[in-house]
């Protein structure tokens, strides 16, 4: 792959540079796996414009699932990965297993935001913070691909980017104090995404939970 020699560039203008290219992009797949003493968190997403899934595990076992299409978001965990979350009672009886959909946008109840957690655009921009002090780290290789590493410190935190050197000039890692907070990978591959069939809308649940005591 043809060198893009954004190394040689200042900091600001490889940032710019990286943002443009990833907001032309029209997809990408991020992973993130972490272990702090503890059980093993994994998240695992596809993303496009308006068009995404993933899931989410802990040690090996699915949690949550979630896909964004036509404009909706639908979700689905299991009662072990509800109880996970919120703690046991009879919510993760009625959910665990079954899909829920709602608009993208909706935020009705516990519904995810589907616009900030389905879509391409929505998770990279925060990448690049507008008035963030970034400082060129050097050169290397993430998983056989030459980078550059651009230190970035803003109101959001600080964060080491590793930008591809070759081809577009796309995110490939993003560290944090020596920690791998994510990986990108597959930069414009395909994401095909279909609608699960049977999914409940929040207000068709609560019809089912009935009136509160």
């Amino acid at each position: 792959t043809t060198a893009n020699g954004i190394e040689k560039l200042p900091p600001t203008e490889i940032l710019t540079k990286s943002a443009a290219a990833m907001a032309t992009a029209s997809s990408v797949a991020v992973s993130r796996s972490s272990k702090d003493d503890g059980p093993e968190m994994s998240l695992d997403l596809v993303l496009g414009t308006g068009v995404g899934r993933g899931t989410m595990s802990l040690n090996g076992t699915t949690l949550m699932e979630f896909r964004e299409t036509g404009g909706k978001m639908y979700w689905k965990t299991t009662r072990e990965g509800f109880e996970s979350i919120v703690g046991p009672g009879d919510a993760s009886k009625l959910l665990g297993g079954r899909w829920v959909v709602a608009p993208v946008g909706a935020t009705d109840g516990e519904v995810p935001g589907p616009g900030e957690f389905g879509d391409k655009d929505a998770l990279l921009a925060p990448l690049v913070q507008e008035g963030a002090k970034a400082t060129v780290k050097g050169t290397g290789e993430v998983d056989g691909t030459p980078v550059v590493f651009v230190k970035t410190s803003g109101s959001d935190g600080t964060a080491t980017l590793a930008i591809q050197t070759v081809g577009e000039p796309y995110v490939v890692q993003v560290r944090s104090d020596g920690m791998v907070l994510f990986d990108f990978s597959d930069w414009n591959a395909p994401v095909n995404v279909t609608a699960p069939a049977g999914a409940v809308s929040p207000a068709d649940l609560m019809k089912e939970v009935g009136p509160s005591s």
